[in-house]
Parts: C-alpha cells; structure tokens; sequence
C-alpha cells in the first residue's frame, strides 16, 4: 500500500512564529483508500521533549485520536503548543494510510533556567498537593514548573478559578511574577484568591514543644486578623518567630510554609463559604532543632581598638546556650564604638562554627575597620542668622578632628536653650561621607512643625 505523506514545519521563538516547509510531493495511492477512515487521526508520537509524554502532549494540542484531522489542524496543535511557552522549535509531519493519520512531532522543550515554580499565595481550602494535582488534570502540559513568558500561566489562573467556581468557593484569581527587591531575574510565579477578605483568627506551630509554643504565640500576636497572605507570614516566621528560638540556643531553628484551616461558620452551607469573610488558623511548622552552648568566642582584625575593649561589649559566656539575638545587639555596639572613634565604615562579621557532636558553637568576630574619618564641614539650616551663629560657636568638633558619630545628638541634648523657644522643631541630622577625603559632613536642619 503507497501511502501519502504530508511534512510541515513549524519554529517558535519569543512568543511563537510559524515557519512552513516546503510541502513533500504528494502521490495518491494505486489502491483504495476507505475515506471512512483515511482522515481520522490514529496516533500522535511526540518526540524531543524529556519533559512529556504523548498522551500529555496529545491532550493539550487540542486533538483527539479517531478524529477526522487535516494539515490545518496540525497547524492549529502547533500553535497552541507554542503559545504555553514551553517550547522553542516546534517541527510536525504526518503520513496517512487506509487505517489513518499518523501525526509526529519534534519539539524543543524551552530552557529550565527560563521556567519558575509556582505559588499558592492564600488558597486557604486546599493543600498544596490537592491544587497541583487538581490544576494537573485540568493543564496536562502543568508540572509545578511554568514559564515566564507565552499562555501556561493564564492557563493555571484559569484552571484554578474553575476549581474555586466548582466548589463553590469565593474570590478571583489573579497572579503575579515575583521577583527579589534588588531588581534581580523574576523566580516565581504567585497564584492568589482576591476579592475576598481571608482572616487569621489565631496560631498552631507544630513541632514546637508546648512552653516554645506559647512564647511563639506571644510573638504573633500582632498578626491576629491580618490577612493571611504565606509570603507575609514566612517574613513573620523569620523576624518575630525565629528569634525566639535564636536567643534559647537553638542556632538551626526552621520554620516551613505555612498552611491553613478554615474556621467553619454555623450559618454557612456545608460546601459554600458565599462571599462572607473566611477566618483561618494559621499552621506554621517548626523543626526548632538541638540547643547549642557558646564554647568560645575569638576576634580578628582589630586594631584601632583593643580586644579587651570590643570583648566586653559581647555577652557570650562559654556553657551557657548561645543567644544569637543577643550577639548581633553586641555586634551592633561594637560598629557603634568604633563609629564614635570615627571608623565610619567598620564592620564585624560574625563566623558561627557549631560542632553537632558536643553541640557546641564557636564564635570568630572578624573585623573589617576600615579608614578613620575626620571632621568636615558644619551646616545648620532652618535657624535665624543668632541662633545659628549660638550653634555653631557651641560645636566642638574642629574640623579635621577625628569624628564621632555620637557627638551630633550629645550636641542637639545640650543646647536645646539655645534654639529659639515656643516652637516645636523637628530636627534631621545627615552626615555625608567622602571616601577620597575621608571627611564627614555633617547638615542639622531645623524645621518647624
């Protein structure tokens, strides 16, 4: 049996492009073809991509196997292929025979480096798990995985507002591409639930011991009936949550995404929430880890200021569990103290090494002092031309005298009789640096309210 044989090429770049090949010669058969079966497509073979398989490829190109199917619609599989933005060249052919059509394609999957994971922002009704495997069925080409550009992402928007609408949930799901706050590459992509207010009534933190939870619950108060939103609760975890395990010792303290469970309401229909407000418990996990006591504690680097000097700022004593909030307030008064000396640029990076066996932690406080700073010029603005002049005969600080940074608010404490009284002032100090002159500026501007 001759059989005749179609090819066609399609190639996507960016968005999509499709570039047709010349068409293969056709040759009608020397026997009969049944055209009660010639047509109809009997198999699909996807080829290229490590990513999917036919059946995927197939339920997402929008045919159907023992379909009538045409050059047009191959070209039409082509393009909805594209436009997910999975794919970069795309090229189809296809054969037909007495038994059918037979349709291959060959396709490139996109680079991973230009895919991001999803996220479920405040999908309070579902796991994880459930709205993956629910988006699945609904997005055959979805797998956790979506890229930044093309219509996949639409796709999941649309297939997770078609769950919510299924059971009767409320809220319009929109996304957005997240990104870090230095402007650096987009990494995800967050799925949310808007127009409806989403409540947090109260805390659980498993895996927390019961006196750890009771301090946890203390510290996300303020969090109670903000809305749940897991981005703004992972910053709470880190800035309030965690600190209360770093100051007890525990140093590898991690809480994981949190989860949520809805508070059922008495005049709600089993399976409805309506457009009412939707209150949640907020599951924050924990995993608080062992307790690790401060074996010891060494500087590096300084110079400018004695070891003995820097050391009794640093309340680290050795057997006792190592409290890592506490060191960092230390840390802060040590830049501080070199500041006041006029290292304005000294800093202290602080080397953790914890020894699991004895569950112990050595500390290395390396310092970088960097250059001293002098006294600059004086500008005090927002005064009459006596009480200005007042000012400036009561500074101190000479030009070209080593500066400290404490002395600008030790000046302001002292010489309040000399602003002028019955006026309520706000007053701003900015000290410029200048690195080549190693001089600061100091502007103290005056300004009333």
């Amino acid at each position: 049996m001759m059989q005749v044989v179609m090819k066609r090429v399609a190639r996507f770049a960016l968005c999509w492009l499709v570039v047709a090949s010349a068409a293969a010669a056709q040759k009608r058969p020397a026997s009969k073809v049944s055209p009660a079966s010639a047509t109809k497509l009997i198999a699909l073979k996807a080829t290229g991509t490590a990513r999917y398989t036919d059946k995927e490829i197939l339920a997402a190109s929008g045919l159907q196997l023992g379909q009538d199917a045409a050059d047009g619609d191959f070209k039409e599989a082509v393009r909805h292929l594209g436009d997910s933005g999975l794919f970069g060249d795309i090229v189809y052919s296809y054969s037909s025979s007495s038994a059918g059509v037979k349709l291959e394609l060959q396709l490139t999957d996109t680079d991973k480096s230009k895919l991001v994971p999803v996220q479920f922002e405040n999908f309070v009704w579902f796991t994880d798990d459930e709205l993956r495997t629910a988006v699945e069925r609904r997005v055959p080409l979805f797998k956790q995985l979506v890229p930044l550009t093309g219509n996949l992402p639409d796709q999941v928007s649309e297939a997770l507002q078609a769950i919510l609408t299924e059971k009767r949930l409320p809220g319009r799901v929109n996304y957005l591409r997240e990104g870090d706050e230095s402007g650096g590459p987009l990494h995800a992509i967050e799925y949310r639930v808007e127009e409806v207010g989403i409540r947090i009534r109260g805390f659980e933190f498993p895996g927390a011991l019961p006196e750890q939870a009771a301090l946890l619950a203390t510290a996300a108060r303020r969090s109670i009936g903000a809305s749940y939103e897991r981005s703004a609760l992972a910053a709470v975890a880190k800035f309030d949550l965690l600190p209360v395990y770093l100051q007890r010792g525990y140093l590898k303290a991690a809480f994981g995404p949190s989860n949520a469970r809805v508070v059922p309401h008495p005049s709600s229909a089993e399976g409805a929430q309506g457009s009412a407000d939707v209150e949640v418990d907020a599951i924050v996990p924990v995993t608080p880890g062992k307790v690790y006591l401060t074996a010891s504690v060494d500087w590096k680097g300084n110079s400018a200021i004695t070891t003995r000097e820097v050391a009794s700022l640093v309340h680290m004593p050795p057997g006792q569990p190592a409290d890592a909030v506490r060191l960092l307030r230390d840390i802060d008064a040590v830049g501080k103290l070199y500041r006041s000396r006029g290292y304005m640029t000294a800093q202290v990076k602080p080397d953790a090494q914890c020894d699991d066996e004895k569950s112990t932690v050595h500390n290395d406080l390396n310092v970088v002092e960097g250059d001293q700073y002098k006294m600059g010029e004086l500008e005090i603005a927002g005064l009459d031309t006596q009480a200005k002049a007042r000012m400036q005969e009561a500074w101190t600080l000479r030009e070209g005298q080593p500066y400290n940074a404490d002395y600008p608010k030790k000046f302001l404490d002292d010489t309040r009789q000399l602003v002028p009284r019955g006026v309520q002032w706000t007053i701003g100090v900015h000290e410029s640096l200048d690195a080549k002159d190693k001089t600061v500026d100091v502007e103290i501007r005056f300004q009333q309210r």
